[in-house]
């Protein structure tokens, strides 16, 4: 239930510390919930309006997520968004997912970070720094996208090797 600071529905994964979060297992402070989703504060947020929304089925990342909970996950994020920006009004917002290692995930559980962004804040800009990119190597980008896109809208939305 929402308030609680321990989930209470099963999950998957005991090795998993969001399928303990999930189970009721491991503490958190829970602020909404659904069927699907759980949305608590992290354990070292970055401010007021840091909340990380995950499914309650254990799904690693991005890669591994079916139509039917992306759905049911963005839905979610969106509701905790709004709720954020009812709740702090802050100047923006970050959505942040990560997948794999590389792009930063240290919980190998999906999760979505809903970040409220206030100017000056210690998150600060995390783009790199703006390079021109050669147009011959964006068109080629593009199409090499476009035809893998189109395979895997031909294979019905699965993923491609």
């Amino acid at each position: 239930m929402a308030g609680d600071l321990t989930g209470r529905r099963a999950a998957a994964g005991t090795d998993c510390v969001f399928c303990r979060i999930v189970a009721g297992t491991a503490p958190a402070r829970i602020v909404d919930e659904d069927r699907d989703t759980l949305a608590f504060i992290p354990v070292n947020p970055v401010g007021d309006g840091h909340v990380l929304v995950v499914p309650r089925r254990h799904v690693a990342d991005l890669w591994e997520l079916d139509d039917a909970l992306a759905a049911a996950l963005t839905a979610s994020a969106l509701r905790v968004a709004r709720g954020v920006r009812a709740a702090f009004r802050p100047d923006g917002l970050n959505l942040i997912n990560s997948a794999g290692a590389a792009a930063t995930q240290t919980v190998m559980h999906l999760h979505v970070h809903v970040v409220a962004r206030y100017e000056g804040d210690r998150m600060g800009d995390f783009w790199p720094p703006r390079t021109a990119t050669e147009a011959a190597r964006m068109d080629t980008t593009a199409e090499r996208l476009r035809a893998v896109l189109g395979e895997i809208r031909a294979d019905g939305g699965s993923a491609v090797g």
